[in-house]
Formats: C-alpha cells, sequence, structure tokens
C-alpha cells in the first residue's frame, strides 16, 4: 500500500482510500501533482462550526 507516503496528520486527519497503488503511481509519475495534492491536504483547515450554522448563508463557510 502507498500510504506510507502519506505524513501522520494526513492519515489522522483523512480518512484514506488506496485504489490501485495510486499513492505510488502518483507520487513517482507526476511529482508536481503529488507535491500539490500533499501540500493542500497537510494545510487546509475546514472547522467543523464552519458547516454546522443554520441556513441562510449564516455559516463561516458561505462568507468565504
Amino acid at each position: 500500500m502507498g500510504s506510507e507516503f502519506l505524513s501522520d496528520y494526513i492519515l489522522s486527519n483523512y480518512e484514506v482510500h488506496e485504489w490501485k497503488h495510486a499513492c505510488a503511481i502518483l507520487r513517482s509519475d507526476f511529482p508536481a501533482e503529488w507535491k500539490d495534492i500533499i501540500d493542500l491536504l497537510s494545510q487546509f483547515k475546514l472547522p467543523k462550526s464552519w458547516i454546522i450554522s443554520k441556513g441562510r448563508s449564516k455559516s463561516e463557510i458561505s462568507v468565504q
């Protein structure tokens, strides 16, 4: 499995499913895209409080 290429942060904060050695293929054949994905997953934060507010554009996510 290629998930050994993923950081502990990504593995503990995301549900990871690999299909047909996708991590290994991305990492070796598409290194720039692999880096983009890893950087995004390492930096992206979506607080639960941003999505649990009631509707009508009142949640923080609709403001962003």
